[in-house]
């Protein structure tokens, strides 16, 4: 089935946070710029540089989202949805799913601003200054899917029951269609998970980006799998029945590169 005609069958929310409800720990930029407690000696000046790159990156960011709820069923190592012709196959996504019955197929951004402050802060010569605001631009993005996960458990909860945008909440556009129709308190959601986690191959984000409704907030992929604006991230939450599992929301606990440099240790949440 062609995307176009897929992407027709779901219905998408758009969602626009505000940059300031992302988190954006300190520890967590500093792990992605590879400082190690009791290891890195940090001066003032380097908290000092930290706190104005985060803030920066704040700035330049204009967090979307795009949602659309959709209906699986795992066989195997398959994961069929209810829209023909699309499904994927992957060991570890289909582990991920299994008692999903639906998931929240996620496409998110910050847009190009913090990419493009990055490379004008690199082309004055503020290299360490480009390289916290980047830094900072990764840990929003995490901040952005947890931000996304924590609106499906409050809408579950009861907080918007009627599944639209409602009016006091000038971020959302259109029917809220990430939430799964008739699921209410006790629900559980997996971890966000995309292409390129454990065996999911990652070629398969481009399509993903195009069902999840990427183009409507300006992300989209390129050939060889690389997302656009690059500060993005595109995948899926799974919905457990009530009762089910639970599943702690970092990623790293469920992925199976293991020797991931920015791996997150239990220790380290």
């Amino acid at each position: 089935m062609k995307g176009g005609v897929a992407t027709s069958m779901l219905s998408h929310a758009i969602l626009r946070p505000r940059a300031a409800e992302l988190a954006a720990p300190l520890p967590e930029v500093m792990r992605l710029l590879r400082y190690r407690e009791g290891r890195t000696r940090v001066t003032a000046r380097d908290l000092a540089l930290l706190a104005r790159g985060i803030a920066l990156a704040r700035e330049a960011a204009a967090p979307a989202v795009s949602l659309a709820y959709c209906a699986v069923a795992v066989e195997g190592d398959r994961v069929r949805t209810g829209v023909p012709g699309i499904g994927w196959r992957s060991r570890s996504l289909a582990r991920l799913l299994a008692g999903a019955d639906a998931v929240t197929l996620v496409a998110a951004t910050l847009g190009p601003g913090v990419e493009e402050l990055t490379a004008q802060l690199f082309a004055r010569e503020e290299y360490a200054l480009a390289t916290v605001v980047d830094a900072a631009g990764s840990a929003l993005v995490q901040g952005l899917a947890e931000w996304v996960r924590a609106r499906l458990y409050r809408e579950t909860a009861g907080v918007d029951p009627s599944g639209h945008a409602r009016s006091v909440d000038p971020g959302v556009s259109g029917p809220d269609a990430g939430a799964a129709p008739g699921i209410t308190g006790g629900a559980r959601l997996t971890p966000l998970y995309g292409p390129g986690y454990g065996d999911w191959p990652i070629e398969e984000q481009g399509p993903l980006v195009v069902l999840a409704g990427g183009p409507a907030i300006g992300l989209t992929c390129t050939p060889t799998s690389y997302l656009v604006p690059q500060k993005s991230l595109v995948g899926l939450i799974g919905w457990l029945p009530h009762g089910g599992r639970d599943l702690p929301a970092a990623g790293c606990t469920r992925c199976t590169l293991a020797d991931c440099a920015y791996r997150v240790t239990a220790a380290q949440r």
